[in-house]
């Protein structure tokens, strides 16, 4: 075996090593971007949820139902009309003085 097979020998083996970290390096890179990539997917998701978790509760508070609302305006217009006959009382009663 002569010197130029030796060279050949050592050009293959330096080839080999560089595109194999080269190619090594790409995966490794690929698989760290998905990392990133899922990991960014599932803060938003829980963001998401943590949103939806908030408006879930706060449902009570910003929702009323029709039935409660109709209650309350009955309430309110029997509170006026009280309130309406008892000045009705009283108008009459400087009137008749």
């Amino acid at each position: 075996m002569g010197p130029e097979y030796l060279a050949v020998y050592i050009t293959l083996g330096i080839a080999g090593v560089t595109g194999g970290s080269w190619t090594a390096t790409k995966i490794l890179g690929r698989f760290s971007e998905r990392a990133t990539q899922l990991f960014t997917t599932v803060k938003d998701q829980e963001r998401k949820l943590d949103n939806l978790e908030e408006k879930v509760n706060r449902l009570p508070l910003d929702y009323v139902l029709k039935v409660d609302f109709l209650r309350e305006i009955k309430e309110m217009h029997d509170n006026f009309k009280q309130i309406n006959m008892k000045l009705d009382k009283l108008v009459e009663k400087l009137l008749t003085k």
